[in-house]
């Protein structure tokens, strides 16, 4: 079979200025005293093959050359060194907005884009209604695109790039830039075109995404494939080095059985795992109501985070949300959050009825605007009962009976509807 995409030995080089002329005089004196132009290989004897169907993942760190391999399919740069192939036409969101005209607008852009695939016009009128439709963005596919929100531009940008029939499809980052309704759909729609066997790369610092959609996955490292195979072996190797560097980005330690994505945020502040502890902070995954349960929401962040809010929901296993406490509405004030560090949230005496419970962790702005890293019932635990009994509901209220028995002396007294009861029966 013949690959879709085949890297062989590939190298691109780049020249680095650490400074940029800002006038004519500029030129002249650095021509006399600046050091010649740094050379920089984002990609280094790079090699590999895709098959036509097959969704492969690129991960790695910032600068390891991912985006540079997909700049290099889709043509937009040339290798310095060696061969890249590929069979299909190709179709890329490398970046958002990459593609469109300002001026023109979302209609426009749409037969643009199209006739840039070498789509004819009657193809794209068929797709037209669904692409308007997907990007839920209205009378404003009429507007010139200079006016367009970021969001707007993403959404169009994605329904344009999927619906059009590719053969091959890149993506970047972009579904890190969408709310989770949006990254939702996206997900349903890569679903659907590997289902059609679209080849697809999709490079992103989410490994939940990762995982969720790629059969395969490269790891790239310094420019160079470290490691390439199956997404979850690989992932895995991936996880263990970070861990070994310090900088380990983590999947939730309980992952519940929902699919689809169930994070999303800015990652200034990332939560890198969240434990479920007993009253003894030992971890554990089924509880008895009335005990104790400690969630542990361990962070780590990139800038410090003023004034954060941390959150927890929780949901019964068939999406009945219980309850959402936040640290604004409680009332517990965290004046920064800078490294590394981990906030509790215990309840005393678990009141949760027996069954399969999900839990969301969350941390926001102060405003609880702004999500910094949200984690979607992405975790999970069991509650059983103490006794045999078959209390029915969501929630156990602690509570007392008590009866008060009514005078004896007054039991032969009958109401008066009961007693015209009893005289139409004596009649």
């Amino acid at each position: 079979m013949t690959p879709a995409i085949r890297f062989h030995r590939v190298g691109k080089k780049f020249k680095l200025n650490p400074s940029r002329p800002r006038s004519f005089q500029q030129i002249l004196v650095d021509r006399r005293i600046s050091a010649p132009a740094e050379e920089f290989w984002a990609l280094n004897d790079v090699s590999f093959e895709i098959q036509p169907g097959e969704t492969v993942g690129l991960i790695g760190a910032n600068g390891s050359g991912k985006s540079t391999i997909l700049k290099l399919i889709s043509r937009i740069i040339d290798p310095s060194a060696g061969d890249v192939t590929s069979t299909g036409r190709i179709a890329g969101l490398l970046e958002l907005g990459a593609g469109f005209h300002p001026d023109l607008s979302g209609r426009e852009n749409i037969y643009l884009n199209a006739s840039i695939l070498g789509i004819p016009r009657s193809v794209i009128k068929r797709h037209v209604g669904d692409i308007v439709d997907f990007a839920e963005i209205g009378s404003f596919i009429d507007v010139p695109v200079r006016n367009y929100s970021s969001g707007m531009a993403m959404r169009l940008g994605f329904a344009i790039t999927t619906m059009l029939d590719p053969e091959i499809l890149l993506i970047d980052e972009i579904l890190a830039v969408g709310d989770h309704s949006f990254q939702r759909r996206c997900l349903e729609r890569l679903d659907a075109l590997r289902a059609q066997g679209i080849t697809t790369i999709f490079v992103s610092h989410s490994l939940e995404q990762v995982q969720r959609l790629c059969q395969r996955v490269i790891w790239m490292d310094k420019g160079q494939a470290h490691a390439d195979g199956d997404a979850e072996t690989i992932v895995g190797m991936y996880l263990d080095a970070m861990e070994a560097a310090g900088t380990r980005r983590f999947l939730p330690k309980f992952v519940s059985g929902s699919e689809g994505t169930h994070r999303w945020g800015t990652y200034q502040a990332e939560i890198t795992s969240v434990e479920l502890l007993n009253a003894q902070d030992q971890p554990q995954q089924v509880f008895t109501i009335g005990e104790s349960l400690r969630l542990r929401i361990h962070y780590q962040t990139r800038v410090p985070i003023a004034e954060p809010a941390f959150g927890m929901a929780f949901y019964r296993a068939d999406g009945v949300h219980i309850n959402g406490p936040n640290t604004v509405l409680d009332e517990v004030k965290i004046p920064v959050i800078d490294g590394h560090g981990y906030v509790d949230y215990t309840v005393d005496s678990l009141p949760l009825l027996p069954g399969r419970y999900e839990v969301s962790a969350s941390i926001y702005s102060g405003d609880c605007v702004t999500a910094h890293d949200h984690h979607h019932r992405l975790y999970a635990f069991d509650v059983r009962d103490r006794l045999d009994r078959s209390e029915t509901g969501v929630v156990h209220i602690p509570s007392r009976w008590r009866h008060v028995p009514g005078d004896r002396s007054l039991q032969h007294v009958q109401s008066p509807l009961l007693a015209r009861i009893a005289a139409r029966k004596s009649e």
